[in-house]
């Protein structure tokens, strides 16, 4: 499998199960089923659960193995790599009843997805403005600064996703990305260049992922080449079944990110 220059983002919809579907707790493997036993509320269980038994799916279709053929260790930085597959880089990331699993080849690969919150109808005010301003570069805190009302939510938000985008591509620490600089201050950034200097290794090439439900999310790539995103949606565990461990064909929706 070679994706050199292309990224497939996975878009994973966690909403409850229907009665009859296959239980994912079936594909994960043991350390994955010891941690998702630690999460005390059976919400963000059940959501961990359906996120890593999906992405197992996925990988073993892009792999040619069953979802039990996946096998994860701690590659550079401790970021989670796949076992004996150095080229194929893959990443995931969740936000309340979403995921996203990007897939590519080469180069390493982040991606950070967040909901946006719904107004505050108590009348108390963000307090975005004022982590902006701690923590962001000037330029970023100044632009979140100027935004009124849920705009302003949705630039810090914006930022933020561009940042750990690039902090999960090095398998770094979420306090070093906060001071890295996104190139421009465009609402959709399609190849943004990103440079390091806070003790990540950089440079990165972000893109912005437009899902239109209520979430934002970016895609970042270590290097300065530009590259193409493909946002895939799975189509869940009942339609598909475990038995054919990768959509083929019209069995999913794909779309093209220009």
């Amino acid at each position: 499998m070679r994706l050199d220059g292309v990224v497939h983002v996975w878009r994973i919809p966690l909403g409850r199960p229907l009665a009859g579907d296959p239980d994912p707790a079936d594909l994960l493997d043991p350390h994955e089923r010891r941690r998702a036993d630690r999460l005390g509320d059976a919400r963000v269980r059940r959501r961990y659960v359906h996120a890593h038994a999906t992405s197992r799916l996925i990988l073993g279709g892009y792999l040619g193995v069953p979802p039990e053929g996946v096998v994860w260790h701690r590659g550079r930085h401790g970021k989670p790599a796949l076992l004996g597959q150095p080229e194929t880089k893959v990443n995931l990331t969740h936000s309340a009843d979403l995921a996203l699993l990007a897939v590519t080849t080469g180069r390493e690969v982040g991606v950070d997805v967040e909901r946006l919150a719904r107004p505050d109808l108590d009348g108390t005010p963000s307090p975005v403005g004022r982590l902006a301003t701690r923590f962001y570069p000037p330029g970023e805190a100044s632009r979140v600064g100027r935004a009124r009302g849920p705009a302003q939510d949705w630039w810090y938000l914006r930022y933020w996703t561009r940042k750990e985008a690039c902090v999960k591509a090095s398998g770094g620490r979420l306090v070093q990305g906060l001071r890295v600089r996104v190139a421009g201050s465009q609402p959709y950034g399609r190849g943004l260049r990103c440079r390091g200097g806070t003790g990540l290794p950089g440079p990165w090439v972000v893109r912005d992922l437009t899902l239109g439900d209520g979430h934002l999310a970016s895609v970042a790539l270590t290097g300065t080449a530009d590259y193409r995103v493909v946002v895939r949606t799975w189509p869940g565990l009942r339609r598909f079944g475990l038995d054919q461990p990768f959509p083929q064909g019209d069995r999913h929706r794909e779309r093209a990110v220009r």
